[in-house]
C-alpha cells in the first residue's frame, strides 16, 4: 500500500489532480469531505463548533451553514486556529478509518490523500510521500473570482490566511506546477504518477531489495543453503553408515574363511609331518619299513619296496612254486639267491 499525500493552496487545482489520479487507478479520500462529517448534526465535532462559534451558524435544515462560519473564521487567525483545534483531530480519526476500510478490501492499493491543510495539520505522517500543486497567487486570485465570485479582497485574505507556496515546497517530495491549462497539468501528473510507479516497482519483494518484502525474501533466501547443508549433512552419513552395515557382512564370512583355512592348514601340517618323521627316524628293519609304506609312500615307493621285501622271506618251497610258474623269472631268481648264498 502507497498513501500519497496531496495538498496546495487555495485554488491550486489539487482537486483537479486528485481526479486525474483517480483516473490513473488510485483511491482518493477527500478531507475536505470528511471535514464536513467531522461536524455533522449528531457528532461530538457539531456540538463543539456551536458552543464555540454560536448557533447562529446553524443552518435551517440543522446543520452549519459553513458560509456563516467561513465569514467568522477567515480573515481572522485567532478564530480559525479555534476551529482547526476542533475540527482537525476529528477529520485525521476519519481519515485513518477509511485507510483501514481500504486496506481490508484492496491488496496493495495507491491510496491518494487530498487535503489543503495537510501540512498545517501535520497529516504527513499518514502518508508515504507528499505531493503538491502549486499555482502563482495571481493565478489563484483569478480562479476565486470566476468559481467562487469572491472579490479580488476577499481571495487575497483566504490566500494569506494558508500556506505559502514556498513553505508547501519544502516539505514535499513531489512538486506539480500548475501555471497553465489543464491539459498541461495532465501531463505533469502523468508524469509523477509514472514515477511513483517506478519507484514502488523497484521496492516490491525481488531478490535483493524492498522495505519489507526483501527481508522475507532474504530470509527465505539464507533459509535455503541451510536447509540445503542440512539435507547434505543428513545425506553423507546415510551412505556411511551404509557402507558399515555393507562391509560387516563381508567381513565376517571372510574371516570366517581364513579361519576355515587356518583350521583346514592345521591337519594338513600334522598329517604332511607324520611320513617326514620315518625319514628322520631310524629304520630298524625292512619289514617295519614295508608296514610303514602304505600309508605314506606311492605306488612307484611300493613297487620299489617290493622285492627288497620279498627277497628276505623267500623260502625254498617258495622259489619251487615260482620255477613252477613262470621258469624264465624262477630261474633267474634261484641264481639271485645263490649268489646271494655266495657272497655271505
Amino acid at each position: 500500500m502507497t498513501i500519497i499525500g496531496l495538498t496546495g493552496g487555495i485554488a491550486a487545482g489539487k482537486s483537479t489532480a486528485a481526479e486525474m489520479l483517480r483516473g490513473f487507478g488510485a483511491i482518493v479520500i477527500d478531507a475536505d469531505r470528511l471535514g464536513h462529517r467531522s461536524y455533522e448534526p449528531g457528532t461530538p465535532g457539531f456540538q463543539k463548533v456551536v458552543n464555540a462559534f454560536g448557533h447562529d451558524i446553524v443552518a435551517k435544515d440543522g446543520t452549519i451553514d459553513r458560509r456563516v462560519l467561513g465569514g467568522k473564521v477567515f480573515g481572522a487567525p485567532g478564530q480559525l486556529e479555534r476551529l482547526n483545534a476542533i475540527v482537525w483531530p476529528e477529520i485525521r480519526a476519519l481519515i485513518k478509518d477509511e485507510i483501514k476500510q481500504i486496506r481490508s478490501q484492496e491488496a496493495d492499493p495507491i491510496i491518494v490523500l487530498e487535503a489543503a491543510v495537510l501540512l498545517e495539520a501535520k497529516w504527513q505522517d499518514l502518508c508515504d510521500e507528499v505531493w503538491v500543486v502549486v499555482t502563482p497567487v495571481k493565478t489563484a486570485v483569478e480562479r476565486l473570482r470566476e468559481r467562487n465570485g469572491l472579490t479580488s479582497e476577499a481571495a487575497m485574505a483566504r490566500i494569506n490566511a494558508q500556506m505559502s507556496n514556498k513553505e508547501r515546497a519544502e516539505l514535499s517530495d513531489v512538486r506539480i506546477e500548475n501555471a497553465a491549462d489543464e491539459e498541461a497539468l495532465r501531463q505533469r501528473v502523468e508524469r509523477a504518477w509514472k514515477a511513483l510507479l517506478t519507484r514502488r516497482n523497484a521496492k516490491k519483494p525481488t531478490a535483493k531489495a524492498t522495505k519489507t518484502g526483501s527481508v522475507k525474501a532474504s530470509a527465505s533466501a539464507r533459509s535455503a543453503p541451510k536447509t540445503t547443508t542440512k539435507a547434505a549433512a543428513a545425506a553423507k552419513p546415510a551412505p556411511r553408515a551404509a557402507a558399515k552395515t555393507a562391509a560387516k557382512p563381508v567381513a565376517k564370512p571372510a574371516a570366517k574363511v581364513a579361519s576355515a583355512a587356518k583350521a583346514a592348514a592345521k591337519p594338513a601340517t600334522k598329517t604332511a609331518a607324520k611320513p617326514a618323521a620315518p625319514k628322520k627316524a631310524p629304520v630298524r628293519s625292512a619289514t617295519a619299513a614295508a608296514k610303514a609304506a602304505p600309508k605314506t609312500t606311492t605306488k612307484a615307493a611300493a613297487a620299489k619296496a617290493a622285492p627288497k621285501a620279498a627277497a628276505k622271506p623267500a623260502t625254498k618251497t617258495a622259489a619251487r612254486a615260482a620255477t613252477k610258474a613262470a621258469p624264465g623269472k624262477a630261474a633267474a631268481k634261484p641264481a639271485s639267491r645263490a649268489a646271494g648264498a655266495r657272497s655271505k
